[in-house]
């Protein structure tokens, strides 16, 4: 669980700075948030499956295209739940920790699940 938040924790860093870089330049709230998602999905595939889950086997696309396909699942609960926030007037730092951290609860279960899985 500490692996866990920690990849979580330093993915949420990275996550938050590419969302406040892509604003900084001028993307919208929304545009930015979405390019902020892709590469948190990417470095937690990566720092998970090495470090939370220790997975023995070597990566491979099947295993990338279901990690994609339930972390898209948990980005769809954090997006609709930031997006929610904001629309009532929450302050971003609020509305991205609401969409992150519930978004994180639901993603660890079904990581665990998934990588617990042999292929």
């Amino acid at each position: 669980m500490l692996r866990f938040l920690f990849v979580g924790g330093s993915a949420a860093a990275i996550d938050f700075g590419v969302l406040a870089l892509g604003i900084h330049l001028g993307g919208s709230r929304y545009a930015s948030r979405v390019a902020s998602v892709a590469v948190a999905i990417v470095y937690t595939w990566w720092l998970n499956r090495r470090l939370t889950f220790a997975t023995p086997a070597p990566p491979s696309w099947r295993e990338f295209g279901h990690y994609v396909g339930v972390t898209l699942a948990g980005s769809l609960i954090n997006l609709v739940l930031y997006s929610a926030a904001l629309w009532f007037g929450a302050p971003l730092w609020l509305a991205f920790g609401i969409g992150t951290g519930t978004a994180a609860v639901f993603n660890f279960l079904r990581y665990r699940a998934m990588f617990s899985k042999s292929d």
